[in-house]
């Protein structure tokens, strides 16, 4: 296998694997070889699109094909766990949209297959490589908030927001609604910019209130493809962690919000504290507090960053920074929290 020259990129599933082979067509070491995807128009389309000419409908084909180094797995997520082992047991290093599974014993499967292979193993989890993400995590690990005690995300869509897609909507297929869709993205920052403590217990809810009066743009257009949804619209909860500090989310698909782009994620620490929407950085100086917000006006994210940060792994053989371990137990946070919900009580993760 290639691991110092160009990594061979297959992809997996052309919906949100489409913003993949746009990104990795412009990142410098990989070369998009393979495509696949079971609709074979859009296959096409996107073959023709790229350049790209193996093209399969048959996921286990591609894993076969000798040239492709790293495979992107961007299907459903009740597809992750059963694609993501393949790819690894074909010798193939992974890229993994996020959630890492639909379930937690799916996760658990992949980490065993991912420690068994040695392969490279990253999930996507794209807000840690935003600049802004960068800036606050450097600072953290300067020791510059001391010890930090408490993270706070929320995003809070207004109506409209309810994907009309079953493997969105359908628990089979997704694994959740609101809470594992977009809210992992939000505790997943929050969490990482806290250090990444080990969670030991999780306290929440979830909501179908809105889902089940059946307002909402979103479930206009739900309803009219005759779709049923048995998945949250809204989810809070709260993570405690093993080191004392706590991290609380809230999010939701649909709400009375006056606009969209309500996203905030925020740490407090005992020397300092920074938010990533909107960006700002507080620390202690001296008896004093002081406003330490740097500018980053022209460093804004750019999409590829977190595939070159991939391929840059898969070469230097080094770990990622969203690791396998860290989407199980992103997983862990997200069962407990809807164990949560189903009885009424604290769920000890373990």
């Amino acid at each position: 296998m290639n691991r110092v020259g160009t990594i061979k990129i297959g992809i997996v599933g052309l919906g949100v694997g489409s913003w993949h082979l746009r990104s990795f067509l412009e990142t410098r070491g990989a070369e998009v070889v393979a495509l696949c995807d079971v609709d074979g128009r859009r296959l096409a389309g996107k073959g023709a699109d790229s350049g790209v000419k193996r093209l399969y409908t048959d996921y286990g084909d591609l894993l076969a094909d000798g040239s492709v180094d790293a495979v992107s797995v961007c299907v459903p997520n009740a597809l992750h766990g059963p694609i993501a082992a393949a790819a690894l047991r074909a010798g193939k290093h992974v890229l993994c949209e996020k959630p890492l599974a639909n379930t937690l014993v799916e996760a658990r499967k992949i980490l065993r297959a991912a420690k068994k292979s040695r392969k490279t193993f990253m999930v996507a989890m794209k807000l840690r490589y935003l600049p802004e993400s960068a800036y606050v995590k450097s600072l953290l690990d300067k020791g510059r908030f001391g010890f930090v005690y408490h993270g706070y995300s929320h995003y809070l869509r207004p109506f409209g927001g309810i994907p009309a897609r079953p493997t969105f909507i359908h628990k089979r297929l997704s694994g959740g609604g609101a809470l594992i869709d977009n809210g992992v993205h939000l505790l997943d920052l929050n969490w990482y910019l806290m250090g990444n403590p080990r969670p030991v217990s999780a306290f929440g809810t979830t909501s179908m209130r809105l889902v089940r009066v059946g307002r909402g743009f979103g479930m206009s257009a739900v309803k009219a493809k005759g779709l049923k949804c048995d998945v949250e619209d809204f989810g809070a909860g709260m993570i405690r962690f093993a080191n004392g500090a706590c991290a609380y989310l809230d999010n939701a698909w649909a709400s009375f919000v006056p606009q969209e782009g309500v996203a905030h994620v925020r740490i407090l620490g005992d020397r300092g504290g920074a938010t990533v929407w909107p960006f700002s950085v507080t620390l202690s100086k001296g008896s004093k507090v002081a406003d330490a917000t740097p500018d980053l006006a022209g460093k804004k994210f750019r999409a590829p960053t977190q595939f070159e940060h991939f391929v840059d792994c898969v070469r230097r053989d080094r770990p990622p920074l969203s690791t396998v371990e860290q989407g199980v137990q992103m997983m862990q946070m997200l069962d407990g929290i809807y164990r949560s919900s189903r009885t009424g009580r604290m769920i000890r993760l373990t």
